[in-house]
């Protein structure tokens, strides 16, 4: 699951992003999945993610409760979740291990915190995989604040131009920074997408955009 490796989220210096994801190996040991999904889902929902989801549905901030995630999770489900928090991570991976369920579990962040968590622990990653940054023309790119944003969505559900209009909405007091952050977690289904540090990063970008006018 490489969607989750392109975030720009260090803009505070390093940054405290996290995702899990857990889904089974399908055609290897997808049938009857969805309980032991549908237990994991239950154990990291008591750990304080800042956003939770099956991607086959949505999740809580699409509009969906706990309950109807979880009535809609099958054996193909796959749950999502992102943290701000190195605590609450800590225990969700905790937790999951003790579950041991057998399910796949992928941790994505700062991957020297991610190796001390798991050492914490007692576990050791199975595969690693690391992003290789940005090729090609980068001017085209947005401002950073913007980068950040859309990157928390590996799906590209969290466009520049939603984002640039947030920030404006922001910026004149139509929005708080906490209600833009949770706007933008709307799009993306998949549960990775952190509205709390996107409240923080839009914080940021208006204050920029405030200093340079």
């Amino acid at each position: 699951m490489t969607h989750t490796l392109h975030r720009i989220t260090d803009l505070f210096g390093e940054s405290d992003d996290f995702v899990i994801l857990c889904m089974a190996a399908q055609k290897f040991n997808d049938k009857g999945a969805g309980e032991k999904l549908k237990k994991i889902f239950r154990l990291v929902a008591d750990t304080y993610p800042d956003n939770l989801a099956d991607d086959n549905l949505g999740g809580r901030y699409t509009g969906y409760t706990d309950v109807e995630i979880l009535g809609h999770m099958g054996d193909k489900a796959y749950v999502g979740a992102a943290f701000s928090d190195r605590t609450h991570l800590r225990e969700a991976l905790k937790r999951i291990k003790e579950a041991d369920l057998g399910m796949s579990v992928v941790v994505s962040g700062n991957y020297k915190a991610v190796f001390k968590i798991l050492k914490e622990i007692g576990m050791k990653p199975h595969t690693v995989n690391m992003s290789l940054g940005i090729y090609g023309n980068k001017a085209l790119l947005p401002d950073r604040e913007v980068l950040a944003i859309s990157t928390m969505c590996g799906h590209g559900m969290v466009t520049r131009k939603r984002i640039e209009n947030i920030v404006k909405k922001t910026k004149s007091g139509k929005l708080t920074a906490e209600e833009g952050g949770r706007m933008l977690a709307s799009t993306c289904t998949c549960g990775i997408f952190n509205p709390k540090l996107a409240s923080k990063i839009l914080q940021r970008a208006s204050e920029k955009e405030k200093g340079e006018r």
